[in-house]
């Protein structure tokens, strides 16, 4: 079963795209990367465990959501 804090990175990645798609599949993707990226310096700077592979899985979140809201709209 896939880990509840990759769910919640996933879910954050979405939620950022869905909320900033009116502006673009452009600057709603670029936005998802700065915060996943941005997340994870913030980690490694002792506030948290970093791992890449948040990141990743963040910016899949925000990539699925805004394929899925660009097809459906």
């Amino acid at each position: 079963m896939m880990q509840l804090d990759k769910i919640t990175h996933a879910l954050a990645g979405a939620a950022i795209a869905a909320a900033l798609l009116p502006w673009g599949v452009t600057p709603a993707l670029m936005a998802v990367i700065v915060v996943a990226v941005g997340k994870e310096v913030w980690d490694a700077q002792g506030h948290g465990t970093p791992d890449h592979i948040d990141a990743l899985v963040t910016v899949i979140g925000g990539v699925l959501m805004a394929s899925w809201l660009t097809l459906v709209s």
